[in-house]
């Protein structure tokens, strides 16, 4: 998928309003008689332009239109149905409706303005909340203080070498601050605990993705893009994961975000281990590559650590 950056998307709307106004112009001219009654289809690229590109770009569609229609109406006194007679009431008409045209594309646009403005708050205060929930699920254990964001700084990487959408990206990176949300209901005593887990406490510790896509599920729709890597990122390549999914049945979030996780518990200092070296957790997570996690998933992680792993195989060499 190719990344599809919010510029581009503004261009592509652009040339959409450039296409109508000049489709417009076109039917208005030759395929229709009363012309005069159709320019209010000018309105149509104008309201568009102006709410999903801005107030400035509308005024720019709107004088276009504008331009265009004078430009007509100066070549052909005749044109839009006004007798050679009544030149006057011709261009107080045209200059009327130019008038209302410019006002709209203004007003639509500030709404535009507005709209963008209340959603780059609302972006802050989300964000800043994800922050804080992130530091809320880490602190339940101690021993992975910073884990989320780490987790969500590498899931980030993969993601983009990926070319994936931005969007997907961002999806990417708030699953994986949540996605060890479910902990905040397992007993600190089982988080932990320094002997290995009995069968009980395993089951108690596999369930954390159950409860944490219950509580992702219970902030709302604004989150349902996430769910699926909350409750999926435990499972395995192969099938032998903690929901029995296998291979691409696993969303692409969920694959990522295993790498990432992996990666990031292995190189952590835990009450029964002492992490391990950069280059030693790389090793296994390409030796696991086809088993646990996608091998797709894998090369890209690789790729972002090709010194090390390059450096991996000259110690071993040597």
């Amino acid at each position: 998928m190719k990344r599809v950056g919010r510029e581009q998307r503004k261009v592509g709307r652009g040339l959409l309003v450039l296409l109508s106004i000049v489709v417009i112009t076109g039917l208005i001219n030759f395929f229709v008689l009363n012309q005069r009654a159709f320019l209010n289809f000018y309105y149509l690229p104008v309201v568009f332009g102006a709410y999903s590109l801005g107030r400035r770009k509308g005024v720019y569609s709107a004088v276009l239109s504008c331009a265009i229609v004078f430009g007509i109406a100066l070549m052909n006194e005749s044109q839009f149905g006004y007798p050679p007679t009544d030149e006057w009431g011709r261009w107080v008409d045209l200059g009327t409706w130019g008038c209302f045209l410019l006002l709209t594309s203004l007003l639509v646009g500030s709404l535009y303005e507005q709209k963008e403005s209340q959603l780059r708050d609302i972006r802050q205060a989300y964000q800043g909340i994800l922050e804080i929930m992130s530091k809320f699920i880490d602190s339940v254990d101690r021993y992975t203080e910073n884990h989320s964001r780490r987790v969500a700084d590498v899931a980030v990487g993969i993601a983009r070498e990926m070319d994936l959408d931005e969007e997907e990206v961002e999806e990417i990176r708030v699953g994986a601050h949540l996605h060890d949300i479910g902990k905040v209901d397992i007993s600190t005593e089982v988080l932990r605990k320094a002997a290995h887990l009995s069968v009980e406490e395993t089951r108690e510790m596999q369930r954390h993705v159950d409860h944490g896509e219950e509580l992702v599920r219970s902030m709302g729709g604004i989150l349902k893009h996430v769910l699926p890597m909350v409750a999926y990122h435990h499972e395995r390549w192969d099938g032998t994961g903690y929901k029995g999914l296998r291979g691409p049945e696993i969303p692409l979030g969920a694959r990522i975000i295993a790498v990432a996780d992996t990666y990031d518990a292995i190189v952590t200092d835990r009450p029964y281990r002492q992490g391990r070296s950069h280059a030693e957790a790389l090793r296994i997570v390409a030796e696991e590559s086809g088993r646990q996690f996608d091998p797709a998933v894998v090369e890209v992680f690789l790729r972002l650590n090709a010194g090390a792993e390059s450096e991996l195989g000259g110690s071993e060499a040597a």
